[in-house]
């Protein structure tokens, strides 16, 4: 089992080679590097300490062949960051897989709000594209086949392929009212002209159905009542008919989102971040589990919130499926109370047989538990059993 981490090019800004050397040297496998990326602020914890890292939503590659036609969805590009750090990872001895952040951009979303999730009420959101739309998939395919062809980079994490919700860590977002899980659901139900034409295809009265979250949403805000159980309390806002067919569909579109992005990237492997939440609308691919992993090939489970439980729910629901997974886990301090935890972790991981634990994120946790990493990939207490084979050498990147 290999010990990956997530991480930001920014981090390598200062001194690559170090901060690529200082990885291998704890014993890291490789690096799952960002190429396209929300907007953040970032606290940095190692590369340059206590520095504040602030940076919009858009890729950090350059590439001859990117887009031009300002009529449809694009990244606006940030800088060559992660051709700087491949070229240092590749030095290191590290593998790299380029982690694209797909429909979590607020640029195009912002600039073709025709092209974003289109809610109950009408209202657009600014930091979502909507995986229905057909400009949209085409812009995901073309941002992976891009990404694909870039030098060193020896697999795709597709992270936000799929609907996302209402909620979004942004801007000092604030709301007056308790949003009940089911609430936020509902939030990320979209009515844009696509989707709409895939519900009516599934015999739903799209009409009837927008007015029903709209009703659901408005008694909330006017007196909220306590959550059940998100599935009980979903099933009785669109009814269990409604419901289910509700769900279908949004499965549909993701897979086929999916299963689009997977042959653009030309036979490189991909790995899609998934749940088996069919709720889910922060940034993982919310779709039937066994079909994800058949149009992907490998799924990336991850719980970031520190819920070890709930992330050996999700393994056993991605190990079910009999694709390669990769586990992904939170180091930061809050998420990870100490190094028998994050061995636990690794345990449950290694005898599911995850071919990696991909830990989240360099520079966003202490440097010191860096030298956690070099027991991960066999934890004590597991069968003997013999590390994979090295790939073959990556040529360097061109710079």
């Amino acid at each position: 089992m290999n010990v990956e981490l997530f991480a930001h090019p920014l981090s390598f800004r200062r001194q690559p080679q170090a901060q690529a050397d200082r990885l291998a040297a704890h014993g890291a496998d490789g690096v799952r590097l960002a190429f396209s990326y929300h907007g953040g602020r970032w606290l940095l914890t190692t590369s340059d300490p206590c520095a504040v890292a602030d940076f919009r939503a858009g890729q950090w590659f350059r590439d001859e062949a990117a887009p031009v036609n300002g009529n449809e969805p694009a990244l606006p590009v940030l800088g060559d960051d992660a051709t700087t750090a491949t070229t240092a990872l590749l030095r290191a001895g590290l593998g790299v897989t380029a982690w694209l952040v797909g429909l979590h951009q607020s640029g195009p979303a912002t600039r073709h709000p025709e092209s974003a999730l289109r809610n109950a009420f009408g209202h657009h959101y600014r930091h979502a594209l909507c995986p229905a739309r057909p400009e949209v998939r085409a812009y995901a395919a073309d941002l992976v086949a891009r990404t694909a062809r870039r030098p060193g980079v020896t697999g795709l994490e597709l992270e936000a392929f799929g609907y996302l919700g209402w909620q979004h860590q942004s801007a000092h977002d604030k709301l007056g009212t308790a949003l009940r899980p089911v609430d936020r659901w509902l939030l990320s139900l979209c009515f844009c002209s696509a989707c709409t034409e895939r519900f009516t295809d599934a015999g739903i009265d799209v009409p009837a159905l927008a007015e029903t979250v709209r009703a659901t949403l408005l008694a909330q805000l006017a007196e909220p009542r306590e959550a059940d159980a998100l599935g009980a309390d979903a099933r009785a806002a669109l009814g269990s008919e409604l419901h289910d067919t509700v769900l279908a569909v949004r499965s549909r579109t993701t897979v086929t989102l999916v299963r689009d992005a997977v042959a653009a990237a030309g036979g490189l492997p991909v790995s899609v971040r998934t749940t088996s939440d069919p709720y889910a609308c922060d940034g993982k691919s919310a779709a039937d589990t066994s079909a994800l992993a058949a149009a992907a090939g490998a799924l990336t489970v991850t719980d970031l919130s520190g819920n070890h439980d709930a992330l050996r729910r999700q393994l056993a629901a991605a190990a079910r499926t009999g694709a390669q997974v990769t586990v992904g886990w939170n180091l930061a301090v809050g998420r990870t109370t100490g190094e028998r935890q994050l061995t636990d972790v690794a345990q449950d991981a290694y005898a599911a047989g995850a071919r990696s634990l991909a830990l989240y994120a360099y520079d966003l946790a202490p440097a010191q538990r860096l030298a956690w990493l070099s027991g991960l990939s066999r934890p004590t207490g597991c069968p003997d059993t013999a590390k994979p084979a090295p790939s073959p050498p990556i040529p360097e990147p061109v710079k």
